[in-house]
């Protein structure tokens, strides 16, 4: 019988344990800017509806107040949460791939409701005049806690490495 409850125990103990790490918050950042490379990520054999899926799964990982600026080489722009969203559908309908993959990723500070994260990309595209582009782009992404406790990304920062 106490062989049996130390087991219990020593199971308890492992799901317990695994739990905490799976649900911790940098297990979650770590799988929701994975989660953000993929929906910015749009083959050439995706349909319009799944491009236009991924389009809401972006706008679900960002917040309403969402500030995004662009310093790529002489290209700089600056993005809201509407304008990004909308230049993400656009190039779902105009481009016929974009490839986000994750080359680094940092979790730099996790506070209760805010996290700063420091990402390398690399990015590809082509659009539909065969043109072909890739470049490797530094991010620095603040994630904030909403009221529910969905972390979602407040701030964006695109530069050049």
């Amino acid at each position: 019988m106490k062989k049996i409850s130390l087991i219990a125990i020593a199971m308890f103990a492992i799901i317990y344990g695994f739990s905490a790490w799976w649900y911790g918050d940098t297990q979650l950042l770590t799988r929701k800017s994975n989660e953000l490379a993929r929906s910015l990520t749009l083959q050439a054999s995706d349909r319009k509806v799944i491009r236009i899926s991924k389009n809401k799964n972006l706008s679900a990982l960002l917040a309403r107040d969402l500030s995004c600026s662009i310093k790529l080489g002489d290209y700089q722009s600056h993005y809201n949460y509407n304008q990004l969203v909308e230049a993400h559908l656009h190039i779902g309908l105009t481009y016929e791939f974009c490839s986000v993959q994750i080359a680094e990723l940092n979790i730099i500070s996790i506070t209760n409701e805010t996290a700063n994260i420091l990402a390398d990309f690399i990015i590809s595209t082509k659009n539909n005049d065969e043109s072909e582009n890739s470049q490797s782009v530094s991010a620095n992404l603040v994630w904030i806690k909403d009221e529910i406790g969905n972390w979602q990304i407040r701030e964006i920062k695109l530069r050049s490495p």
